[in-house]
């Protein structure tokens, strides 16, 4: 039995909010990953009151686990409430975070590269330039934090793009309950 299909609104206006905001990251990536920032300092500062008053709620204030939603909630909150009044700073800790990464991961995997050896030269060596571009790229991550904060952004305009043609797509050829 074949689907019926008809027009669906609301997959095109999703669609075109959704391309909207796509071009809103490519047009202004700095503004858009300071708004990541300021969205993440509240889900921080949220999640560390959350915290805070699951230690006041719990009878049993003696176990380390408790104490530790204390701790935890409370440099969740400070770190929030910094996000929220310091977006860039946000954004450097973030970046911060990625060159380390990087960083440690392609130290780490240089360090083991023994164990590739079985696979073959080619893999052997492949392993080899591409730990070292991991590694120059953190490096490089590290000098210059805001790569990432323009980076990010431009990743989220083409993933809400991609949505937003797909919503369209779906709003003139899709089933009618699908959104």
């Amino acid at each position: 039995m074949a689907e019926k299909k008809s027009f669906n609104w609301i997959s095109l206006l999703v669609g075109i909010v959704l391309i909207v905001g796509s071009v809103f990251a490519f047009m202004n990536p700095v503004a858009t990953f300071l708004t990541l920032a300021i969205m993440l300092g509240i889900v921080a500062v949220v999640r560390g009151l959350m915290l805070i008053i699951a230690f006041f709620r719990v009878n049993d204030r003696t176990t380390i686990k408790v104490w530790f939603f204390l701790i935890v909630g409370i440099l969740l909150t400070i770190l929030g409430i910094i996000f929220l009044f310091r977006p860039a700073f946000a954004a450097v800790v973030f970046a911060i975070m990625v060159a380390v990464w990087f960083i440690v991961d392609a130290v780490n995997n240089l360090i083991n590269i023994d164990r590739i050896k079985p696979a073959g030269k080619g893999i052997y060596f492949l392993s080899i330039v591409l730990n070292l571009l991991l590694l120059v790229g953190g490096i490089i991550i590290a000098l210059h934090p805001w790569i990432v904060g323009i980076s990010i952004p431009i990743i989220i305009g083409i993933a809400l793009m991609a949505s937003g043609i797909q919503h369209l797509v779906l709003a003139f050829f899709g089933p009618r309950d699908l959104v």
